[in-house]
């Protein structure tokens, strides 16, 4: 087909998500009048589906294969921001498996095509369950992932406002004898930090 390169890298600008430019850059011309057909009955569904007000989020997604064949392989383990990127495809798949199970009430013409493309996504709802409240959108892990996470996490406050406490006290009575530029004590790579007058160090 002529230009067909050309309008399919015209089409992956419109992509919101590295996973729908990874797909429309693997798109190849096709001659096939059923497979044509097809996408314009699928193209003529979603359009209804616009019209209407149907809204579907793209944005974010990203190419999961790799991680799913990873979390596979026996003692192999994602971190917590390549779960996240799990989830985020998950979830995404069962938004849109709701909305082709149940499509907007005020769309007219058939959706067939779409609840053909859509019927083998599974029912996520456990698997969505299991991770809610677990993994902040940094990639890390939420307080609410576990009770005993929880503890942990308020235990280290508890210690490092004590330790902040206790350098404060230790500032102050530097400060009296002039051994320090600021009353101030900050934290640099997780350790706490007392600014020194350079000519003062021996003294600390």
């Amino acid at each position: 087909m002529l230009e067909f390169e050309w309008l399919r890298d015209l089409l992956r600008g419109y992509a919101s998500s590295p996973l729908g430019q990874t797909r429309l850059g693997s798109l190849v011309s096709s001659s096939e009048r059923d497979w044509i057909e097809r996408q314009q009955e699928l193209t003529s569904e979603i359009r209804e589906f616009r019209r209407v007000g149907g809204r579907f989020e793209f944005a974010g997604l990203v190419e999961i294969d790799k991680l799913v064949e990873k979390a596979c392989i026996a003692g192999a383990a994602l971190e917590t921001a390549e779960i996240r990127d799990v989830v985020l495809v998950v979830d995404r798949a069962a938004e849109w498996r709701e909305i082709a199970l149940r499509p907007p009430a005020a769309m007219k013409g058939e959706w067939k095509r779409v609840t053909e493309l859509s019927g083998s996504i599974e029912d996520f709802t456990e698997f969505l369950r299991s991770f809610r409240n677990k993994i902040l959108p940094d990639g890390t892990l939420d307080d609410r992932a576990s009770p005993e996470l929880a503890r942990i996490r308020r235990e280290i406050e508890k210690q490092k406002r004590a330790i902040q406490e206790s350098l404060r006290g230790y500032l102050r009575r530097l400060a009296e004898g002039g051994t320090v530029q600021d009353e101030l004590v900050t934290i640099r790579g997780e350790r706490f930090v007392i600014p020194v007058k350079v000519e003062q160090k021996r003294r600390v």
